[in-house]
């Protein structure tokens, strides 16, 4: 009995890490018209450390940042249009119209 609890605790261990390091960020990037555009997105944490590659949106406007901790970024898209935002446990949409 004592090892049924005991793997018990470990395998929700192991899912509550799994989880809380588990997120996603995507969405889609339109003009100041609402049209999609193709344009260099990079993620970096708050503190200013750059997050994986920076992604290119696809001709929908489309990005994703895949295995990403949830937590406070800094979302660039092309050269100067950046925003705060914040990245829960699981999937985050955020879609950018650019100024």
């Amino acid at each position: 009995m004592k090892k049924l609890f005991i793997a018990f605790f470990v395998m929700v261990g192991i899912f509550t890490a799994s989880t809380i390091y588990a997120a996603s960020l995507f969405g889609i990037v339109t003009d100041k018209n609402g049209k999609p555009v193709e344009v260099k997105v990079t993620l970096k944490e708050a503190k200013g450390a750059q997050v994986g590659q920076p992604v290119a949106t696809d001709k929908k406007g489309a990005y994703a940042f895949k295995d990403i901790k949830p937590g406070s970024y800094v979302i660039t898209v092309g050269t100067k249009d950046e925003w705060k935002i914040f990245v829960g446990p699981g999937e985050t949409r955020r879609d950018l119209r650019l100024k």
